[in-house]
C-alpha cells in the first residue's frame, strides 16, 4: 500500500511538473510531444495538426503512430534518452491518425525532471520530399530525353554514367559504353590534345571546353563540343561532361570560310572601291582597289574617318547621303570626289547600303564606289557630239534670223545718206537700228553659249522661266521655217531650280527641235509650266505632229534609234540622262496622228 501511494504521489508530481513545463509550448508553432513509458502524455496543437489527430491521442501508445519497421530503432533511441544522452536527429516515417504516412525529422531529448520520459520535436518533411522527388523526376525526364550527352568520367578516364542520348548520337548503347574509355573513339589527330586537356582539368580542378572529332558506331566521324566540370565525391575525383554534336555547325563554318575566301578574292580584285564604316563613319574595311585608284594603302585607313578622303567641297553632300542610308532610305547613287594620294581629285559614283543587326540596329554602312572619270569624259563627248549636230541644223535658221535685221539696218543706212531727210527721222532710224543690233546680239550670244564646250560645272540656282524663254528665242527662226507656232502658256515670273544651265538648255533644244520636225506641214507647239505640291516644277511640251507608233515609242531614248532621215538618235538618250542626273524625270507620251507630249520634272530650289 505504501508503494502504491508513493507511485501515485510520483505520478501526480510528474503530471504537475509536465503541465507546468509543457504550458510554454501550448501556443508554439513548433510541433512538440512528450512520451512516458511509451505513452503520449502531452501533444501540443501544432503536433496534433501534423499527426491529423482530430481526437485526443494523449494516453495512447506511441506505437500507434509508428510503423513496425521503426519500433526497434525508436525503442533504442528512447533508452538512449533515458540514460541522459540526446541522440542525433533522424528522418522517420510516421503514421497519422487518418492512416497517412508522413516523413518527419525527429529530435528527442531527455526530460530533466523524469528519467522515463522523452520530449520530442518533429518537423514535417513530407512536402520537401515530394518536391525533391518531383525535381528528381524532372531531372530524370530531362536527362533521358535531352539531345546533348551528359556523362560522368572517372579520373582514370572511364565512363561511369551516360544519358540515353549517347546512343542517339553515337550509336553505342549505355551498356556498351559504361566501363570503357571515350578516348579510344577520339580521332587520332585530336586524341593527345583531348587527353592533355582532360588531365589538366582533373589535376588543376578547372573546367574545360574543347572541340574534337569522335567516331560513331557506323564508322563515321562527327564533331563534338564537350564542356567538362571536375567534381569530388568522397575523395574520388571525376568529371561531369556535357557533349553536343556540332557537325552541322562545323560544316556551316567550313562553307562560310570557303565563301568568305571567294568573296575576299572578289573584293581584293574588284576595280570598284569597296569599304565598310561604323555608325560614326570610321573605316572597318577597305578593298585593295584603294591602292590602285587612290594610291592609298587600305590598311592605313582602318579606324580613320571616311570623310578624310572626300573632297572638301563634297563633305556636306556625303554627310547628308550617309544620314539617308542610315535612316534606311534608299537614295539614288551619289556622284562625289575623293582625293588621290598625289593630290588630284577622282570623280566617283557611289552607292551605300546599311548593315542591320537582327534587332534592327544599324551596325554600319557598306559603300561601293566606281571611278567614273573616263565615263564622264565619254558622256561629255556624246553630249558635245549631239550638240554639234544640233548646231549644224541651227546654223541655217540663225543665219536667216540675222539676215532679216541686217537687211533692215542696211536699208535704213541707205535712207540716212539722203541729205534731205529731217533730223527726227534720223533719230527714229537710229533707235530701230539699235533694236535690231540688240536682237542680233542676243541671238549670237545664245548660239555661242550653246556652241561653247562644257567645262565641269556644278549646280547653280537658275531661273527656269528665263532659260526656257531664251531657248525658244533661239529656235524661233527654225520654227518659222517649218511654219510652226510656239505658244508659251505661262506668265513671266522667277522660278528657280538647281541645275547646270547649259545641260538643261540642251535638253530644251532637243525636245523643241523634235517637236518642230514632227510637224512638217506646220502646227502648234504649246509649252506650259506647273508647280507641284511636292516642291517640283513640271515643264510640258505638247505638239500636234505626226506622233509616234507604240512599238517605236518603246525604243525612245535607246542610243542610235531615230525616226529622222538624218541624225544619230542620241537626242532623247542624252536628254534623259541629263534629267536623271538632276534627280528629275522625263516622260514621253504619244498617239499616232494626234501628237506627242513630253513632260520634264525638276526639283525646285528650297
Amino acid at each position: 500500500m505504501e508503494t502504491s501511494d508513493g507511485q501515485l504521489l510520483g505520478d501526480s508530481l510528474f503530471i504537475n511538473q509536465m503541465k507546468t513545463y509543457a504550458n510554454q509550448f501550448e501556443h508554439s508553432e513548433t510541433p512538440f510531444l512528450i512520451q512516458k513509458d511509451r505513452i503520449w502524455v502531452y501533444v501540443n496543437p501544432a503536433a496534433r495538426k501534423i499527426l491529423e489527430a482530430e481526437e485526443d491521442i494523449i494516453g495512447q501508445p506511441i506505437w500507434n503512430n509508428l510503423p513496425n519497421e521503426l519500433h526497434s530503432l525508436v525503442e533504442e533511441r528512447i533508452q538512449t534518452c533515458d540514460s541522459g544522452i540526446a541522440p542525433k536527429p533522424s528522418e522517420q516515417t510516421w503514421i497519422t491518425q487518418k492512416g497517412n504516412r508522413i516523413q518527419l525529422e525527429v529530435i528527442g531529448f531527455p526530460l530533466l525532471f523524469s528519467t522515463h520520459a522523452t520530449q520530442i520535436i518533429i518537423r514535417n518533411l513530407t512536402q520537401q520530399h515530394l518536391e525533391k522527388k518531383e525535381t528528381l523526376d524532372h531531372l530524370k525526364l530531362i536527362t533521358e530525353n535531352m539531345i546533348d550527352i551528359i556523362g560522368i568520367v572517372s579520373h582514370e578516364g572511364i565512363f561511369t554514367y551516360l544519358t540515353p542520348s549517347y546512343f542517339w548520337v553515337t550509336g553505342y548503347t549505355q551498356s556498351e559504353a559504361i566501363g570503357t574509355t571515350p578516348f579510344n573513339l577520339v580521332h587520332p589527330e585530336d586524341r593527345d590534345r583531348v587527353i592533355q586537356e582532360f588531365s589538366r582539368m582533373i589535376l588543376e580542378h578547372v573546367p574545360l571546353t574543347i572541340e574534337y572529332r569522335y567516331l560513331k558506331k557506323d564508322g563515321v566521324y562527327i564533331w563534338l563540343e564537350s564542356k567538362g566540370t571536375p567534381i569530388s565525391h568522397k575523395d574520388n575525383l571525376s568529371a561531369i561532361v556535357a557533349s553536343r554534336d556540332i557537325t552541322k555547325r562545323k560544316e556551316a563554318e567550313a562553307a562560310l570560310r570557303k565563301n568568305e575566301f571567294k568573296h575576299r578574292i572578289i573584293l581584293d580584285h574588284s576595280n570598284d572601291l569597296i569599304c565598310s564604316v561604323d555608325p560614326d563613319g570610321n573605316y572597318l574595311y577597305a578593298s585593295l582597289s584603294y591602292k590602285n585608284i587612290l594610291g592609298i594603302e587600305p590598311n592605313s585607313l582602318i579606324g580613320t574617318n571616311a570623310l578624310n578622303c572626300v573632297h572638301l567641297e563634297d563633305h556636306d553632300t556625303v554627310e547628308k547621303y550617309i544620314k539617308l542610308v542610315a535612316s534606311l532610305e534608299n537614295p539614288l547613287p551619289l556622284i562625289y570626289r575623293k582625293m588621290h594620294a598625289s593630290g588630284h581629285s577622282v570623280l566617283l559614283e557611289g552607292k551605300g547600303m546599311p548593315m542591320v543587326s537582327d534587332e534592327g540596329d544599324i551596325e554600319g554602312i557598306v559603300f561601293i564606289s566606281r571611278d567614273i572619270t573616263e565615263k564622264k569624259k565619254a558622256d561629255e563627248y556624246i553630249r558635245n557630239s549631239e550638240k554639234l549636230a544640233v548646231l549644224g541644223e541651227l546654223a541655217a535658221g540663225v543665219a536667216h534670223e540675222i539676215r532679216n535685221p541686217l537687211t533692215s539696218i542696211k536699208g535704213l543706212f541707205s535712207l540716212m545718206k539722203n541729205s534731205e531727210i529731217d533730223q527726227n527721222k534720223i533719230h527714229l532710224y537710229n533707235d530701230v537700228i539699235c533694236d535690231e543690233l540688240h536682237r542680233i546680239e542676243s541671238i549670237v550670244n545664245e548660239f555661242m553659249a550653246l556652241a561653247k564646250p562644257d567645262a565641269t560645272q556644278y549646280m547653280k540656282n537658275v531661273n527656269i522661266i528665263q532659260l526656257l524663254q531664251d531657248t525658244v528665242m533661239l529656235l524661233t527662226s527654225e520654227a518659222n521655217l517649218y511654219n510652226v507656232e510656239i505658244r508659251l502658256l505661262f506668265k513671266e515670273k522667277d522660278l528657280f531650280v538647281s541645275c547646270e544651265k547649259n545641260q538643261i538648255k540642251q535638253v530644251f533644244i532637243n525636245v523643241i527641235k523634235n517637236a518642230i520636225e514632227a510637224m512638217n506641214d506646220g502646227g502648234i507647239l504649246t509649252i506650259a509650266i506647273e508647280e507641284t505640291a511636292d516642291q517640283k516644277v513640271k515643264l510640258i511640251f505638247v505638239d500636234n505632229g505626226i506622233g509616234i507608233e507604240e512599238e517605236r515609242l518603246k525604243s525612245i531614248g535607246v542610243p542610235f534609234f531615230t525616226n529622222k532621215e538624218k541624225g544619230i538618235g542620241l537626242g532623247l538618250t542624252v536628254s534623259n540622262k541629263i534629267i536623271t542626273e538632276h534627280k528629275g524625270h522625263l516622260k514621253v507620251e504619244s498617239y499616232p496622228g494626234k501628237g506627242t507630249t513630253v513632260s520634264i520634272t525638276l526639283r525646285k530650289t528650297e
